[in-house]
């Protein structure tokens, strides 16, 4: 289903034959990473459509083609570079298909209201009002650009359709500490986030060890 909701352009749609968009892209290619199964898109249509999102003066992402950049889409769009980036073998050596330095100019200077207004929180663009929604997937966007988060090869998963294979694979993610990117001062730093959850990796860690603790549920459930 999410191979057929990739369209001619490259990005992935909410269903097939609609406008490809960067949150269902996002989220369809953290479902495939979640199953295993990235091999089903056309990964080189994919990568085109999503570097053509940054726009080169602003440096932040558009979520659709011909449309203005939002914040939100730092991680909406910029999240999904760390998950292509595994789909296509590519490693830190390589970096991410995107320019990390350009996404924060714009995340720390253009989503930041002044020290005038002083309301806190981040927003779409100069001109909005800062909200929760994308307070949250610009600090996400943020984090994602200034460390390289990869998996860790060395840890192969040996049965990728078993639904244990689920939690290897997303423990498999790390950060790469020497591929740290931080633009202006060492306080613009945030924590690493895992780009599938967008959530720091210890919770993570603890919740998918207390979950999977737990014995599968009894066919005669369902």
């Amino acid at each position: 289903f999410i191979a057929r909701c990739q369209t001619c352009e490259g990005g992935i749609g909410p269903f097939p034959g609609v406008e490809a968009h960067g949150g269902y892209t996002l989220c369809g290619l953290a479902a495939l990473e979640i199953l295993g199964r990235l091999d089903v898109l056309d990964l080189k249509r994919l990568a085109r459509w999503m570097c053509a999102r940054q726009l080169s003066f602003e440096g932040g992402f558009s979520g659709r083609t011909n449309k203005l950049v939002d914040g939100c889409y730092s991680y909406w769009v910029g999240g999904a570079f760390p998950i292509l980036q595994k789909a296509l073998g590519r490693s830190a050596r390589d970096d991410y298909l995107y320019d990390r330095a350009a996404l924060q100019r714009y995340i720390l200077a253009c989503c930041q209201e002044t020290k005038q207004q002083r309301s806190g929180g981040l927003r779409d663009k100069p001109g909005k009002s800062p909200d929760y929604y994308h307070t949250m997937y610009c600090l996400a966007g943020l984090s994602l650009s200034q460390h390289y988060v990869g998996v860790d090869s060395s840890k192969p998963v040996v049965d990728a359709s078993s639904v244990y294979g689920v939690p290897v694979r997303m423990m498999q993610w790390g950060v790469t500490p020497a591929s740290q990117l931080v633009l202006g001062l060492r306080s613009n730093v945030v924590k690493p986030v895992h780009p599938v959850y967008s959530v720091s990796f210890v919770p993570l860690a603890n919740c998918i060890k207390y979950f999977y603790a737990f014995p599968p549920l009894s066919p005669t459930i369902f």
